[in-house]
């Protein structure tokens, strides 16, 4: 029950997108039935011919007939050919439109799912989706479906011409009728079967080789390469074993099957015609057969041709399956309210938070006055980093609220609450491209001066005189950690934010380096609410307020004289620290 009213919601879809090309594609089935008509005129003419014109004493006047005819045949099935390509091309045109559009809509759409969706989504799978399953679909509208259907026409009205020249011919072939559609039912439920094996283990490869490239250091500083070839070679097999099995599924019956009744088909129509000519009970004519056995072997190339798209049209409906799959999940709400002249006050208030099932916050209460700068420290899972993805908003509390000037940020647009936001993560993120382009993330408002001016003021001078149009590899790979963090800061910099997110960010820079770029994270928290997450706590001895996590609640909360003097789990974590430092 579940499957059909997936399998109906698919279908609604994908009719809603043809829908939008309907032009083309009825352009496109119009010309297909001009076509069908020439493929049923042209065995007509030849049959003619061999009624009227083929004799022992051929006179000249019958040969320039039969020349005339010949030349009518030549021009029918050109223009049959011309219109089976123009035909194509409409069906091409919008198949190329509605992938266009499902493409868009579904990384749009991606774009907009909560970040929730990506933790248990893995982004190989979203690839693979967004790009070869789109593909195949595109390939449902630019031939599956175009062939079946122009086949489908061109079977029913060729059986109708039949009927109408020998209709007994057409009462006899309906024998085959149940052994044509046993076939089908056969067919449709093994393709169905393997083509969804193989879709999930294709995304599973995906998933694998998207996961094994991003780790390939880990996974070659631990030795592991025999075991992750191991586990790709497995998920490989299988894909294997299911194209084999759809092979076999596909010849049986795309082939050897269609082929077997076609050769009855024919026997049909040569005993019915044998029977008639040695009894002498109906009139019987060579064109006539010419015209019957022609119709029969196209019905039948064009039942093959139905049953050998049949296995790519599961294949790609499976594929449209994850597409829509993908475009139901359900995206953030839009929110109306707006953050206008931002001071910068944040408040939590009785804040609950859980990932699962058991809350990772529980009770939080703090407030931080604009301008402020308040560091979160604590062991690793104490919830540090939930806050800053709660702020962001990227995720909503379970229980409580928080507040941004005294508006709940709940009902506040995300554009809006992220436009007053700049953040710095402990792992700087680059793009491939050149330095000013990751700084200005395609925001044409800032200038090359404006960009210089930016590395300058958080310390990045060696920056500036390599020139912001450096091309950066691949993960930042051509520059250092601490240049990486640099360009980070410029691009927080460069925005002015009201409020500025710190995440661990010197965390992976040496000692050294950080002396350097502290003059950065200085210039960064001027005059701008700060919250940082810290995991060396002599960066935060001057902060306003420090707030001590542990399993998800606060222990303790003060400046870093008063949480010394308190001497309890901050006093603790401080000193080991400064003994390891020493």
């Amino acid at each position: 029950m579940k499957n059909n009213i997936r399998n109906e919601l698919v279908t609604k879809k994908l009719k809603q997108y043809a829908k939008n090309e309907k032009k083309s594609l009825l352009s496109g089935l119009l010309l297909f039935m001009v076509r069908t008509a020439m493929e049923i005129i042209g065995p007509v003419i030849i049959g003619f011919i061999l009624n009227n014109y083929i004799k022992l004493d051929l006179e000249r006047s019958d040969f320039i007939s039969i020349i005339k005819l010949l030349v009518i045949y030549l021009i029918v099935y050109l223009l049959s050919g011309l219109f089976s390509n123009l035909a194509l091309i409409s069906f091409e045109e919008a198949a190329n439109k509605i992938a266009f559009s499902v493409q868009k809509d579904v990384y749009e759409h991606v774009t907009k799912l909560p970040i929730s969706y990506f933790d248990n989504l893995p982004a190989g799978n979203i690839v693979s989706r967004i790009t070869n399953d789109t593909n195949k679909l595109k390939m449902m509208f630019q031939l599956i479906l175009a062939d079946m259907t122009t086949s489908t026409i061109m079977i029913v009205s060729i059986f109708g011409m039949i009927l109408i020249t020998n209709f007994p011919v057409g009462i006899l072939l309906l024998i085959l009728v149940p052994i044509i559609y046993i076939i089908f039912r056969d067919l449709r439920y093994k393709t169905a079967k393997y083509t969804t094996l193989n879709r999930n283990y294709v995304a599973d490869i995906n998933s694998s080789i998207n996961e094994n490239i991003q780790n390939m250091e880990i996974i070659q500083s631990f030795n592991k390469e025999r075991y992750i070839k191991d586990e790709f070679d497995n998920i490989n097999k299988n894909i294997f074993e299911t194209n084999l099995e759809m092979t076999k599924v596909r010849s049986y019956g795309g082939y050897r099957a269609i082929d077997a009744l076609s050769y009855v088909g024919t026997v049909i129509v040569l005993l019915y015609f044998g029977v008639g000519r040695i009894t002498g009970s109906y009139a019987v004519t060579v064109g006539s057969m010419y015209i019957v056995i022609d119709y029969v072997t196209k019905i039948f190339n064009n039942i093959s041709t139905v049953v050998t798209r049949f296995g790519e049209l599961e294949q790609s409906y499976a594929s449209a399956t994850h597409i829509f799959d993908l475009l139901t999940l359900e995206p953030m709400k839009e929110l109306q309210g707006e953050l206008m002249d931002v001071k910068g006050d944040v408040k939590f208030e009785d804040v609950y938070f859980a990932y699962d099932e058991d809350d990772v916050l529980k009770g939080i209460d703090f407030e931080v006055k604009s301008g402020e700068t308040i560091a979160f420290v604590g062991s690793t899972g104490s919830g540090k980093s939930t806050i800053v993805n709660l702020i962001l908003n990227f995720y909503s509390p379970r229980l409580g609220n928080i507040y941004i000037d005294g508006k709940n940020i709940k009902d506040i647009n995300r554009n809006s609450l992220r436009e007053q936001m700049a953040v710095v993560l402990q792992d700087a993120f680059l793009f491939e491209t050149d330095v000013k382009d990751n700084i200005r993330l395609d925001d044409n408002r800032y200038t090359d001066e404006d960009v210089e001016r930016a590395l300058i003021d958080v310390g990045g001078e060696a920056l500036v005189r390599r020139g912001i149009n450096q091309k950066i590899f691949e993960k930042g790979n051509n520059l250092s950690q601490g240049e990486k963090q640099l360009i980070s800061f410029a691009r927080a910099y460069i925005r002015n934010p009201k409020l500025l997110i710190l995440d661990e960010a010197t965390s992976n820079i040496d000692t050294e380096t950080e002396k350097v770029i502290q003059k950065g994270v200085q210039k960064l928290q001027e005059d701008r609410t700060t919250f940082i997450i810290a995991h060396r706590l002599s960066t935060i001895k001057d902060v306003d307020k420090i707030i001590v996590l542990h399993k998800g609640k606060i222990i303790e909360r003060g400046n870093h004289e008063s949480l010394m003097a308190l001497d309890g789990f901050y006093k603790n974590m401080y000193d080991e620290q400064m003994r390891n430092h020493v």
